[in-house]
């Protein structure tokens, strides 16, 4: 008997130190999508209504949390960034993929921001930024393989129009609404294949 309610004692402890991390990563991923890049640790602790004690329990730093939030966005990143969809002619794909990229571009935009400004911080956010890079050039091909026929620079320029770089220059810095960015994206990426 007494065996049965420490294991209750304990699922119940587990139960609500899951819930506390779920809770603190929301709070993290909720204060990047307001804008705030590089939260701390403070913050992170009033957004989720926990102390700081709690914060660092489960993350033993920034880093950990940014980590935890990677893992948590899995689920998004796949549908618009890791999966092809091969039906139809180059065109068709084309615009497939510039939709898809741009609608994941929008959805994760300041994570995405986020993780770039603080790369330099974190090793292992480095680490994930060069992944994720090799693995939307894979999702390219995967998409097109007609540009294993182009030339180096070509693809090289395809990758380019393809970015997020590219992509965030067109919507925010040159203020074009998200159809124009489409389009722009679609043409320059038609063209490298005549």
């Amino acid at each position: 008997m007494a065996n049965l309610q420490d294991k209750d004692k304990l699922d119940g402890r587990l139960e609500r130190s899951k819930k506390s991390r779920d809770i603190i990563i929301k709070a993290m991923r909720d204060l990047i999508d307001e804008g705030i890049l590089s939260p701390t640790a403070q913050q992170v602790a009033e957004t989720a209504q926990v102390g700081i004690r709690t914060v660092f329990r489960h993350a033993n730093d920034m880093e950990t949390l940014f980590r935890l939030i990677t893992k948590a966005n899995a689920e998004k990143r796949s549908k618009y960034f890791l999966q092809a969809d091969t039906n139809g002619n180059l065109e068709e794909r084309i615009e497939k993929l510039a939709r898809s990229r741009g609608e994941g571009y929008t959805e994760m935009q300041n994570f995405i921001l986020a993780t770039t400004s603080s790369k330099w911080k974190y090793k292992s956010l480095d680490n994930q930024y060069k992944g994720a890079n090799k693995r939307l050039k894979k999702n390219l091909h995967e998409w097109l393989p007609e540009m294993n026929n182009l030339t180096e620079e070509k693809q090289e320029m395809v990758e380019a129009i393809m970015s997020f770089e590219y992509w965030y220059r067109l919507r925010v810095h040159q203020n074009n609404s998200a159809k124009k960015t489409l389009n722009i994206i679609k043409n320059q990426t038609k063209a490298l294949f005549k």
